[in-house]
C-alpha cells in the first residue's frame, strides 16, 4: 500500500468507529428537524403560571390585582405544540431589585417563557404584571370569641374570658395597621347549661403571615336566667291553734324571683303561707305569715306584709 493511502486510512479511522450509531444520531437529528420545521404550523394559547422569586428580606409581596397566570398565544408546528405544558414551565419574576413600597407593572419579556426552537411568541396576556412589596410588621391586638347558638332555656351566657386575650398578628404593614382584633373560629354554644372550657383556633385573614398563639382558651360562665314573677290570693292558713279566729285579709300577694324555670313553672299549694298561732292567745294579733318557697326562689315581697289574726275563746266567740 502507497503512503498516500496508509495516510488516508489513518485520518478516516476515526470517523468510521461506531460508524452505525452515528448514522443513527444523523437520522434523528433529520427527523426532528423536520418535526419542528416542515410540519403544518399551528397556532395556540397556553397558560403559563407566575412564580416570584428572591423576595427581599423583612418583605412581602401584596398584590390588588392577583395574576397567577397569563395567556401566551404561540405559533409553531402543530405536532409540538400538542406536547407542551405551560404549567410546567413558570415564568420566573425576580424581585431582588424591586424597591419595597413602590408598586410597578413588570414586564415579560420572550425570553422569559420557554418554549421549544421552532415555536414563535405571538403575544402575552397579561404583557405586565403588578408587583407591590410591602414591609412586615407585627403588632399586637386583642381576641375576640365567635359564637353560634344559645344556651339552654332558662340559661343565659354570664362571662366569656379568652386565654390569652391578645395574640401577636404579623404582615404587610398596610394590613396589620388597621387591624382591630382578631376572631376565632365560632364555638357552639347550643343547649349547655354548666360552665364550659374549650381551646378554639383563630382566623387567619387572607393577608396575614401568621398569627401566634394559632389557638386561645375560651372559659365560658352560664347561669339560669333569673326572672321575677307576682303570685296573686294566695291562701293563708293558720297553724296550732284549736280556737276559733278569724283572719283579715285571709289572703297575700306574693313576689318572688329565682331561676327562670323554677319560677314560671311555681305553684304553691296548701300550706305554703302560713301563720303559727301556737304562742298566740285569745285576742287580737297582729303577724307576718311565713312563706315556704323550693330551693333557689327567694321572696321579694309580701303584700300585706302582715294581716291582722284574731283568736276567740271557746265558748261561741267571747273575747277576753
Amino acid at each position: 500500500m502507497s503512503a498516500p493511502a496508509r495516510d488516508w486510512q489513518r485520518y478516516t479511522a476515526p470517523l468510521r468507529r461506531n460508524a452505525l450509531g452515528k448514522l443513527a444520531a444523523l437520522a434523528v437529528a433529520f427527523v426532528l428537524w423536520l418535526f419542528v420545521n416542515a410540519g403544518k404550523r399551528e397556532t395556540e394559547v397556553l397558560q403559563f403560571p407566575i412564580e416570584f422569586r428572591n423576595t427581599p428580606e423583612h418583605s412581602v409581596l401584596v398584590t390588588r390585582e392577583r395574576v397567577d397566570t397569563v395567556s401566551v398565544k404561540l405559533n409553531g408546528p402543530g405536532a409540538l405544540l400538542a406536547s407542551l405544558d405551560g404549567r410546567r414551565a413558570p415564568i420566573i419574576i425576580d424581585l431582588s431589585a424591586i424597591e419595597i413600597g413602590q408598586e410597578m407593572r413588570l414586564k415579560i419579556h420572550d425570553e422569559m417563557i420557554r418554549v421549544p426552537r421552532g415555536v414563535r411568541i405571538l403575544d402575552v396576556e397579561p404583557a405586565r404584571i403588578p408587583v407591590h412589596l410591602e414591609e412586615i410588621r407585627h403588632v399586637t391586638v386583642p381576641v375576640r370569641l365567635t359564637r353560634t347558638g344559645e344556651p339552654a332555656d332558662g340559661y343565659k351566657i354570664d362571662t366569656v374570658r379568652l386565654v390569652p386575650s391578645s395574640v401577636v398578628v404579623t404582615g404587610p404593614a398596610s394590613t396589620v395597621e388597621g387591624l382591630q382584633m382578631v376572631e376565632t373560629e365560632p364555638l357552639d354554644l347550643n343547649g349547655v347549661t354548666a360552665a364550659l372550657q374549650r381551646p378554639v383556633a383563630l382566623v387567619r385573614g387572607e393577608h396575614l403571615l401568621s398569627v401566634t398563639p394559632e389557638r386561645v382558651l375560651a372559659q365560658i360562665a352560664v347561669e339560669p336566667i333569673r326572672i321575677t314573677r307576682e303570685l296573686k290570693r294566695v291562701a293563708i292558713d293558720v297553724r296550732n291553734t284549736d280556737h276559733p279566729f278569724q283572719l283579715r285579709p285571709p289572703h297575700v300577694n306574693l313576689t318572688v324571683r329565682g331561676p327562670a324555670r323554677g319560677v314560671q313553672s311555681l305553684e304553691l299549694g296548701p300550706g305554703s303561707v302560713y301563720v303559727d298561732a301556737a304562742p298566740l292567745g285569745v285576742g287580737e294579733h297582729s303577724v307576718e305569715p311565713a312563706v315556704v318557697l323550693p330551693a333557689g326562689i327567694e321572696l321579694v315581697k309580701r303584700d300585706p306584709a302582715s294581716v291582722s289574726l284574731e283568736i276567740l275563746d271557746k265558748k261561741g266567740g267571747a273575747r277576753r
